[in-house]
């Protein structure tokens, strides 16, 4: 399985605040409008809090770990910008699954939401 978009558009690399823009024609306009920032942001900062992370930079790496633990999963397309992207994504990888504790600690903080309905 080969799973995509691990940050949920930047949301889970710690990217989008209340006040994020994006250029005029990009998708991400419509992905978040209204209220979704917001909302991204709220949720985002309850589980950097509660995974006891230094702020929602450190996410990204949880983010792809969190699907490189399912043992179905062999591959993750990450976004990446940068070569300091490239080089956290290779090393978060390479840590391995995340802990049966921080698995739960995801679990509770599921979202089941459609940004595209």
């Amino acid at each position: 399985m080969v799973v995509r978009v691990p940050f949920d558009e930047g949301s889970l690399a710690g990217r989008i605040t209340e006040d994020t823009t994006f250029p005029e024609g990009d998708f991400r306009n419509f992905y978040f409008r209204d209220g979704r920032k917001k909302q991204v942001a709220e949720r985002v900062a309850a589980l950097v809090s509660d995974a006891g992370l230094e702020d929602a930079s450190h996410l990204a790496g949880v983010a792809l770990r969190f699907c490189l633990s399912h043992p179905a999963v062999s591959t993750v397309i990450p976004g990446m910008r940068s070569t300091d992207s490239v080089e956290a994504n290779v090393m978060a990888s390479g840590q391995g699954p995340l802990p049966a504790s921080m698995l739960e600690l995801a679990r509770k903080h599921a979202w089941d939401r459609n940004f595209y309905a």
